[in-house]
């Protein structure tokens, strides 16, 4: 998926000459359309100085609804506050210009061989991770075919972890995503519902899966 406009344009025709299938968007509402529709490799979305916060605003909407499709930014923002900003809404990558076209398909390479990996393998309404499995229909949860009961609030922190499979989660966006943006309880019940699950999905026999990353957050590895 590319977004973005006449520069759009000819990155599509050099992507779609190596063999990609190439849907373009006009703005954050068809790109958001699009995602529902389809299950793209990657999203390449162009910001320029004005539109970098509303790009942010989007890949932050599109993070919140449970989008793990690799989210790849063009821009020309010289201060890297801005591309800071991008990132921590949710932007895989953020691309200066000017840029090689190689160096951006080599990027998509690395998306499409760590796709194949299978990091969370989505098939109608059930989610893998590795030897995890959640269906988000009846919300019923697998490990190593055993079957785990788990309260709301920890199938809803699974849940969010699983759709991030393979990236580092901050702290305060989980609280954010599962406990909602005007969470004002006990700052440390997150940790607390990370020890339940813990609990709960892993076992001695079994690979750990979740990771704490000090001093940042969480990685469901």
């Amino acid at each position: 998926m590319l977004a973005g406009g006449s520069e759009a344009q000819r990155l599509a025709k050099t992507m779609e000459a190596v063999g990609y299938r190439v849907v373009p968007c006009s703005g954050p509402a068809s790109v958001a359309s699009q995602m529902q529709q389809l299950d793209p490799l990657a999203a390449v979305l162009d910001a320029s100085a004005t539109e970098a916060s509303v790009v942010a605003q989007l890949c932050s909407r599109l993070r919140d609804s449970g989008c793990v499709t690799p989210l790849l930014v063009l821009c020309n923002l010289p201060d890297y506050t801005d591309r800071v900003t991008l990132l921590d809404a949710g932007a895989d990558d953020v691309i200066s210009r000017p840029y090689a076209i190689e160096e951006l398909l080599a990027r998509l390479r690395v998306w499409q061989r760590r796709s194949s990996m299978g990091h969370v393998d989505a098939a109608g309404d059930l989610l893998r991770h590795r030897d995890l499995t959640v269906n988000t229909e009846t919300r019923e949860v697998e490990r190593a075919g055993t079957a785990i009961k788990l309260s709301v609030k920890e199938y809803d922190l699974l849940l969010f972890l699983v759709r991030h499979a393979g990236r580092v989660q901050e702290r305060q966006r989980i609280l954010e995503a599962v406990w909602g943006e005007n969470f004002f309880g006990d700052a440390n019940i997150l940790e607390v519902y990370i020890r339940y699950l813990r609990k709960k999905i892993e076992r001695p026999d079994l690979e750990p899966l979740i990771q704490t990353i000090r001093g940042v957050g969480y990685l469901l590895n």
